[in-house]
């Protein structure tokens, strides 16, 4: 049995988290290799603008899961990850495919921004992103990432963050870790120019709550 550890983000770790967003979400089932592909490093790089906490769980030094979290009081130096960010669009862009995937989490980022505005909260902080690889689920990896995070918000003074979740993820677990279900919203959206229905939520947490 190898020996999983943590550390922070290091840009050596994208290629194997891109890679656990394409597994996860099941990019190459929907789309093309090429578009799938690109579209798991945009989803990615796109992350990395936003956070200002980002941690990697590791098995013998393979990237295996990862957390990113974003301190909306602490100032973001992304000028760099949104220079990278830009790029992968572009090359998603470049095909009518790649246009129609990344139109799909556009869709997804508005459902979002009407749950958040539906809540009287003021919100200090998000959980922007929790992925594990699916053969190393069950480990206790994602706890230990969300403790980790959440270790992150107390030290920047944070009580209130919020996470968007869906049916295609394991939302369970978040009220696993005490989170609270906030609000949700029922979407029909296009999957393969098919409908299919959705579940959105929002969970909120207070980390000075026993």
């Amino acid at each position: 049995m190898g020996q999983i550890t943590y550390r922070p983000y290091a840009p050596r770790d994208f290629k194997a988290l891109s890679d656990i967003i394409n597994i996860t979400w099941g990019h190459e089932k929907s789309y093309s290799l090429t578009t799938a592909v690109r579209l798991s490093n945009a989803y990615l790089r796109l992350c990395l603008t936003e956070q200002t906490f980002a941690q990697v769980a590791l098995y013998n030094e393979k990237p295996i899961g990862v957390i990113m979290g974003n301190s909306f009081r602490t100032s973001h130096k992304t000028l760099k990850y949104r220079l990278h960010a830009g790029w992968a669009l572009l090359m998603l862009s470049l095909t009518a495919e790649g246009r129609r995937a990344w139109h799909f989490y556009e869709e997804i980022d508005q459902i979002y921004e009407k749950l958040l505005s539906r809540q009287t909260r003021d919100y200090e902080g998000e959980l922007t992103f929790l992925a594990i690889h699916p053969g190393y689920r069950g480990l206790g990896i994602g706890k230990e990432l969300y403790r980790r995070f959440s270790g992150y918000m107390n030290s920047e003074n944070i009580q209130h963050f919020y996470v968007f979740t869906d049916t295609t993820c394991n939302y369970g677990f978040y009220e696993g870790q005490k989170m609270l279900l906030c609000g949700t919203e029922e979407v029909t959206l296009p999957v393969n120019g098919s409908p299919e229905q959705f579940l959105f939520f929002i969970y909120e947490n207070f980390t000075g709550r026993t």
